[in-house]
């Protein structure tokens, strides 16, 4: 049985946060907040509004909302939309209630040293618009109030990564099960998805195509990270790409790795032997007070020492908890500094034209002792 989560705990967390960085409240609307904060699965517009008083409501669309208000842990809400009141009016009037519009109000802007935006940060439009709807009030970047939370698991959300990691496990067995020549990368990624549902996964949620299977020169798109899956059959003698997203318990997963089917050539042997050293060393490198960046540039320097990193990027990984968009960010020019209980998923990018490519996406956590996988399958190339 898993351990519950104190939901109640995390506002309280958040709310001595919110304080400790100046605001008034803040207005978690990214889906990793949503999914923390109320503790349902949530993949529309939302919002969660903590006060530094330890207020908190939540605010999410009228099409969903009893589904959710029924699934999460309890926190009042209100829906919008469907003859409710649209989504900013519904959190400028809750906002109004707490007493709260001339206030200093903290949003989801943006998440400093991320590449993309996390889903379900405010748009241009909302924060135009929230600017007019509270004109006296102070709006700023709250993210920082979240993101400072997240960032250490406790045993209760590492439970839930277990669990996610081991749907991952399931479904990239599943996938070395299926990849035959004249398979197609479609029925190998539809083979991961049974497997992992049937390990709980509720969602493959990458962006990337959910789950990513790519073969011979679809694994090498120069400094290319996504190979959604095609109909493309796997033929003898290539590079192949698996990538998968379960979500279980609204934790995720993110667990990629090559696969060499048939016998290599030289410049494929030359990349697979790069890509493994570097990933090993990434692991080794990893204990709490190092600074990210250290850890990657070891790992990176092994792509110079193979003479391969033209095809190489310098980022090795990404946090992992309710979204993949989370610190700690992993990349030579990182200034995060790796601490006990952070989670993650370490990256190892290397993408050669005409030859083939090599994708590490492993969660890991970090302990006392170092990096601890939580996957069971190694940080290999898998021969077939």
């Amino acid at each position: 049985m898993l351990t519950p989560i104190d939901y109640p705990k995390r506002i309280v967390t958040i709310a001595r946060e919110v304080e400790a960085r100046g605001f008034d409240a803040y207005v978690s609307t990214r889906m990793a907040g949503l999914h923390y904060l109320v503790g349902a699965f949530m993949p529309w517009t939302g919002a969660v509004i903590v006060t530094a008083s330890g207020e908190s409501r939540f605010v999410y669309w009228a099409m969903d909302y009893e589904r959710v208000k029924q699934e999460g842990w309890g926190m009042d809400g209100v829906p919008f939309g469907g003859g409710n009141p649209g989504f900013l009016e519904s959190v400028v009037a809750i906002l109004d209630d707490m007493g709260l519009t001339r206030g200093k109000i903290g949003l989801d802007i943006a998440l400093e040293g991320s590449a993309q935006a996390a889903p379900g940060v405010l748009t241009a439009y909302d924060w135009m618009e929230l600017n007019k709807m509270l004109p006296k009030a102070t709006l700023g970047n709250g993210m920082p109030c979240l993101e400072a939370v997240m960032l250490i698991k406790d045993g209760a959300e590492i439970e839930r990564l277990r669990l996610a990691a081991a749907s991952a496990d399931a479904g990239f067995e599943a996938a070395l099960r299926c990849i035959k020549p004249g398979v197609t990368e479609n029925a190998v990624a539809g083979a991961v998805e049974e497997a992992t549902r049937r390990y709980g996964s509720i969602w493959a949620w990458s962006v990337t195509g959910g789950t990513e299977v790519g073969s011979g020169p679809r694994t090498a798109f120069l400094k290319g990270v996504t190979q959604q899956a095609t109909d493309k059959k796997i033929e003898n003698n290539e590079m192949i790409i698996v990538d998968l997203h379960p979500m279980v318990e609204l934790y995720i997963a993110d667990l990629g790795l090559p696969v060499m089917l048939g016998t290599p050539t030289r410049a494929q042997q030359t990349l697979m032997d790069a890509w493994e050293d570097a990933v090993a060393t990434l692991m080794d490198a990893l204990k709490p007070g190092e600074p990210a960046k250290v850890a990657c540039q070891k790992a990176y320097d092994k792509f110079v020492k193979y003479g391969v990193d033209a095809y190489a990027l310098p980022l090795f990984g990404h946090g992992l908890g309710t979204c993949a968009r989370q610190r700690p960010f992993m990349s030579i020019t990182s200034n995060d500094v790796l601490k006990e209980g952070m989670a993650l998923a370490l990256g190892g990018h290397l993408y050669q034209p005409g030859v083939g490519g090599c994708r590490q996406e492993y969660p890991a956590i970090i302990t006392s002792k170092g990096t601890e996988a939580l996957c069971t399958h190694k940080n290999v190339v898998y021969k077939l």
